[in-house]
């Protein structure tokens, strides 16, 4: 989720720094972007290969049509109609590269024959950079010949600095949109052939083209739809009296983190919901059976993101998928953004595993570490918090509860959530296929989540359970119409700098497309990186930019549009190509979370210890350790593992025991 900076201070000095730092920061900023850019341009590759991968992309953008035009003529021509004339003009080095692609994309095959179909292809290099490229099929049985053209500028040593930007800003100013606005700007700077005027006036349409673009405004509405709807169940008392009732298990300290842990599950459609109201629900509880605060928050957010990151349902999904949709379509995978959600899931291995390791620690009940000593001096002593420790707290987070004097009904919270869930599901197979007589055809909903409209189900399925929820609220008099449109309403400054980085996120992917990035990462690093070792590396990458700003939402924006592409460059004709891909896709989510939970300035981090009523910074160290052991075995049996060849229904398996098997040997009864 988004960075927030300005959290209340955990201890006398606060997070505001002094003027005097933010100036060593920004001269940080100022001289690593001086060194990289005057060693990018020795990272250059051979030109003619970074044009022969333009042209690739190229022909893949262009040569759906051309397909479309040749299966029309399926049964009409006596000669197969996957068989074409070739005719190409311009630039020599690029012929043999360009059919090769033509070739495989489209099946095609050349031939001779006087009354096959004739396929013309002209390129030329444009100023500035630039690779054009036509396509024209003409034959006497078509009305009009058919022409297609395409322009892409040629990855270089620049295309990478818009990105890079955005990952240094943020490193060093810790500022994320202030970031990405920066590398959204030097990007259409560079567009704008360095023009200041016209580079600010093209950040604006790349801007105003995402925020309008149908398919994100969809995604935004249901972001701010599913977060009002848990706003209002929430004030209702529905989310109370879900936690209530789980809360019936809570007999013992063992029993108390077990509740605690499932709270946590059963919250699963948004990471800030589940924090708060799962931190301070049970903080009395778990403070009477003598459990640290470090511990309750611990539980908290180990289950607050990765829950809400693999939810089918979730806050979360709007975000990936809208990231993910436009990836299909710029890699043009037959896929949906919301089918490569799905598709993914068994390669989250980070948080299935940390997911494991909080049910392995609660069920255990042993610990190492900090944590170990934490638990001791909670338990031995009675001392929930550490002598001298500053709880972190405030008030603002912990304003979302129920109205006070009303009935706490656990089904005002389950009847809205299951409705979304049943909405989605059946939204996708109306959208995607739309004829129940194939309900219980597995290709039919195949088919349904490849070509639904995931944008639009997923905002008119949130904007029905919003609806109901408010019905529920009013029809019961647990709130008055007022109050239940105040609460719903809430959402939208909780969530502007959300909705802020996804579109500057879009943002970025589109200057990255403009600008050729991926075309120049592939002959940048092809040749010093394995295939099978990259979904590794964009593990790692991502952990550390979002360790270093805070923000798991602002690492997936950053990495996404720059990562898959390369993936799919660098895997493109191997037999692994869509499993590095599919496992990078996964990487860049895992490692955003893990680097997170990390991250002491990580908002859902500093939520934890604001909902827990414990020292931040102790929350901190006592939970690094357990991410990190999750992290060990994510990387070690899933990102590198399944990478060379482990099916990952082994690796998870193997995954989720090993955690536990450490924790047996490693941890001690408290």
């Amino acid at each position: 989720m988004p960075s927030v900076s300005d959290h209340a201070d955990h201890r006398e000095g606060g997070y505001l720094e002094s003027l005097f730092a933010h100036r060593w920061r920004l001269l940080g900023f100022l001289i690593t972007t001086a060194v990289v850019v005057a060693l990018l341009p020795l990272t250059q590759p051979d030109q003619h290969a970074v044009e022969a991968v333009t042209a690739q992309e190229l022909v893949r953008a262009q040569i759906g049509d051309i397909a479309t035009a040749l299966d029309a003529l399926d049964g009409i021509d006596e000669e197969p109609a996957r068989e074409v004339r070739v005719v190409y003009s311009g630039i020599d080095e690029l012929k043999e590269p360009i059919w090769r692609e033509t070739s495989q994309v489209a099946g095609l095959r050349a031939t001779d024959h006087l009354a096959a179909p004739t396929l013309q292809i002209h390129t030329r290099r444009q100023d500035s950079g630039y690779l054009h490229i036509e396509f024209e099929l003409s034959s006497p049985d078509l009305d009009e010949p058919v022409h297609t053209e395409a322009t892409q500028r040629v990855g270089d040593w620049k295309s990478i600095l818009p990105p890079l930007i955005a990952i240094l800003a943020a490193l060093f100013l810790r500022q994320i949109v202030l970031a990405m606005v920066a590398g959204v700007w030097f990007g259409a700077l560079v567009v704008a052939r360095y023009n200041p005027v016209e580079g600010t006036l093209q950040t604006g349409d790349y801007l105003v083209s995402n925020i309008t673009d149908t398919f994100n405004l969809y995604i935004i509405g249901f972001t701010f739809a599913l977060v009002g709807m848990v706003h209002v169940i929430i004030r209702m008392g529905g989310m109370a009296g879900v936690l209530n009732e789980v809360a019936k298990l809570a007999r013992s300290a063992r029993s108390t983190r077990v509740a605690t842990a499932l709270m946590g599950f059963v919250i699963f459609f948004d990471d800030y919901a589940n924090t708060i109201v799962v931190g301070t629900t049970m903080r009395p509880m778990t403070d009477e059976q003598k459990i640290s605060r470090e511990k309750l928050a611990y539980i908290v957010d180990s289950t607050s993101a990765p829950i809400a990151g693999l939810a089918i349902i979730s806050t979360w999904i709007g975000y990936e998928v809208g990231l993910f949709e436009d990836l299909a379509h710029q890699l043009h995978l037959d896929m949906s953004g919301y089918e490569i959600f799905l598709g993914i899931i068994p390669f989250r291995f980070y948080c299935i595993f940390a997911l494991a390791l909080v049910l392995w620690n609660v069920f255990q009940s042993r610990d190492f570490g900090p944590m170990l000593a934490a638990e001791r001096r909670a338990c031995q002593k009675g001392q929930v918090i550490a002598p001298g420790a500053v709880p972190l707290t405030r008030k603002s987070f912990l304003e979302i509860g129920p109205r006070e004097n009303i009935a706490q009904r656990w089904y005002n919270a389950a009847i809205p959530v299951a409705l979304v869930i049943a909405a989605t599901i059946g939204g996708v197979f109306w959208s995607g296929h739309g004829d129940p007589a194939e309900l219980g055809s597995w290709q039919a909903w195949q088919d349904a989540f490849s070509t639904a409209d995931s944008a639009m189900v997923l905002f008119w399925a949130a904007a029905l359970g919003s609806a109901v929820a408010v019905l529920l609220a009013i029809s019961q008099k647990l709130l008055s119409p007022l109050e239940a449109i105040k609460a719903w309403l809430k959402t939208i400054p909780s969530m502007w700098m959300a909705v802020a980085i996804l579109v500057l996120a879009w943002a970025i992917r589109s200057v990255c497309d403009d600008l050729g990035t991926s075309i120049y990462l592939v002959g940048a690093v092809e040749g010093l990186i394995t295939l099978a070792m990259l979904p590794l590396i964009t593990f790692a990458l991502a952990a550390v930019v979002a360790f270093a700003t805070g923000t798991s939402w602002g690492a997936m924006g950053i990495l996404l549009p720059t990562m898959v592409p390369l993936a799919a460059q660098l895997g493109d004709g191997t037999p692994t190509a869509m499993l590095i891909l599919m496992l990078c896709f996964a990487a860049v989510l895992d490692g955003a979370i893990y680097g997170d939970h990390c991250s002491p300035i990580s908002d859902t981090t500093i939520m934890s210890s604001i909902a827990a009523g414990s020292d931040h910074i102790d929350h901190v160290r006592t939970q690094m350790p357990y991410a990190t052991l999750a992290m060990l075995f994510a990387a070690g049996c899933g990102y590198v593992g399944v990478a060379l060849g482990l099916s990952p229904w082994l690796a998870l398996p193997l995954g989720i025991i090993g955690v536990g098997l450490v924790l047996r040997i490693v941890g001690r009864s408290v």
